[in-house]
């Protein structure tokens, strides 16, 4: 079983839980989803876009990327729950001999990049599991944690919230929107609440969820944009991604 170190969390959850917080491994080791949720629950009433709707262009283009920002740290912190809760996270105090002979099979057609000084990129091996592309490219050593989260943002901001496109076609009201936006059951995310509270079918929401998705650019297309990666470099990563993925989900598809 591969060792993961995440030490690179700690930009996350600076974000998260605050500057004044003392972040270490044993912070790291201690976490727990529930208070990682109430730290998510508790910035989003202060970031929220819908609370500075009143406000000038430019802090509500602010307040959007904060939210945004909070939303991508949160998912790679519940990320690092998932491969806890797996077994694959181990402290970089366990010896470098002891590393599994599982991180051979690596894929190494598409070498990483050489990390720069100041850069952040994982100490751990590529996680034997379904990964999306983002993630991929982190553990292969591609990109780096910041890059990751500078990503998944520029992704975000190109697509559409799902309140927006519903309220647009006429299957939720203003009232429904902040109502679910309100609601703190039923999970975190716009759409499974919506559903729990018999707002939106889901069959809605999967067409909603389907119309999101198309409205946004591919994640790689940043890293080729940025000039991280070149186009053929990217279509090679995002073929080995795609072989990975069938290799532990029997065919999931590789999408940049």
């Amino acid at each position: 079983m591969a060792r993961i170190t995440e030490s690179d969390l700690f930009e996350a959850c600076r974000f998260l839980f605050g500057t004044d917080i003392q972040l270490s491994l044993e912070f790291l080791s201690y976490l727990q989803p529930s208070g990682a949720k109430s730290a998510y629950r508790r910035k989003v009433k202060e970031t929220h876009p819908d609370l500075f709707s009143g406000a000038s262009g430019s802090i509500q283009q602010s307040r959007t990327e904060q939210f945004q920002k909070l939303a991508a740290s949160y998912e790679v912190v519940c990320d690092y729950f998932k491969l806890r809760e797996s077994g694959l996270w181990t402290p970089p105090s366990v010896s470098k001999r002891a590393a599994p002979k599982s991180a051979a099979s690596a894929p190494r057609s598409a070498p990483p990049r050489r990390p720069s000084p100041g850069r952040h990129f994982s100490r751990g091996y590529l996680p034997p599991r379904v990964l999306q592309i983002g993630l991929y490219l982190y553990y292969r050593k591609c990109i780096d944690f910041r890059l990751l989260t500078d990503a998944l943002m520029w992704q975000r901001r190109q697509r559409p919230n799902l309140g927006d496109i519903a309220q647009r076609w006429g299957w939720l009201d203003e009232s429904a929107i902040r109502y679910i936006l309100g609601f703190r059951k039923l999970g975190r995310r716009f759409g499974e609440k919506a559903v729990g509270l018999e707002l939106l079918t889901q069959r809605q929401l999967q067409t909603l969820l389907f119309f999101q998705r198309s409205q946004q650019k591919k994640l790689g297309q940043f890293f080729v944009e940025k000039s991280v990666l070149s186009h053929e470099e990217m279509e090679k990563l995002a073929q080995e991604h795609q072989e990975h993925n069938r290799r532990y989900a029997n065919g999931s598809g590789s999408y940049w």
